[in-house]
């Protein structure tokens, strides 16, 4: 780690134009995004959060844009090296569902597959996924049998190798910069009543079929979207989610 003399004998070394770019930066992080933590059930630890909250403000001190999928790895993956935690090599992307292995210590190991939204008029109550994975064989399957004994395959596939799904959500108006990041856990066994699904269940060609999760009769909506050969997750429940924690951008 650089000390804070380290540091300032580095800065002495830039040119104006570097001097005039760290300011930059030391302004951004001088006004981090306030975060409202979910502290009787996030896992995360305060360093992590803020750290992740810090990274959100350099990235905003360079841009209006969210923080989308390829940067929110990277964030994600850095801020778990930062508390010590080993999150070993990137997955490759060939490799499907799982985008990170997390090993913290002593404590169990977690299977993530991370994903981002930035879409327009992002729900309060409920999360839309819509891609959870690529699916070709959707447009190859003629009988109602085919699609269950596929669907069903693929998605004790998926909860094998993906414990939970980490998702960040930008809330923003229109093409303004997001006013509002959230940070929440979506359980993969939510599919697992899928494995109950009647035969009817997958008549249409593009079938939708609900999933029960705890106390929630239908805690997500899975479809099939033959269009584009993908696996959608409609109309989950926040409330069967874990929301870790939210942060709230300081217009600037």
């Amino acid at each position: 780690m650089v000390t804070l003399a380290e540091l300032k004998k580095r800065l002495d070394t830039l040119s104006p134009t570097g001097i005039r770019f760290v300011a930059r930066m030391v302004e951004s992080l001088s006004a981090p995004p306030q975060a409202r933590v979910n502290k009787q059930k996030t896992w995360l630890p305060g360093d992590w959060i803020e750290y992740f909250g810090l990274a959100l403000s350099v990235h905003h001190g360079t841009t209006t844009q969210p923080l989308e999928q390829k940067g929110f790895e990277t964030v994600f993956r850095n801020a778990c090296e930062s508390v010590g935690w080993a999150v070993g090599k990137p997955v490759s992307e060939t490799q499907r569902f799982l985008d990170l292995n997390l090993k913290r210590g002593g404590l169990s190991e977690l299977k993530l597959s991370l994903k981002s939204t930035a879409a327009q008029r992002l729900s309060r109550t409920s999360v839309h996924i819509s891609k959870l994975t690529e699916a070709a064989w959707i447009q190859d399957m003629r009988t109602a049998k085919q699609r269950r004994k596929r669907t069903l395959a693929l998605f004790r596939e998926y909860m094998n190798a993906v414990g939970s799904i980490m998702m960040l959500r930008a809330f923003r108006k229109g093409q303004d910069a997001p006013s509002e990041y959230q940070l929440i856990e979506i359980p993969s066994s939510i599919f697992q009543s899928l494995q109950n699904a009647s035969l009817a269940s997958f008549n249409a060609d593009g079938p939708t079929i609900d999933c029960s999760y705890g106390k929630h009769d239908v805690a997500a909506r899975v479809s099939l979207d033959r269009s584009d050969a993908k696996i959608t997750v409609k109309q989950i429940k926040l409330a069967a989610c874990t929301v870790h924690v939210e942060w709230e951008i300081v217009p600037r």
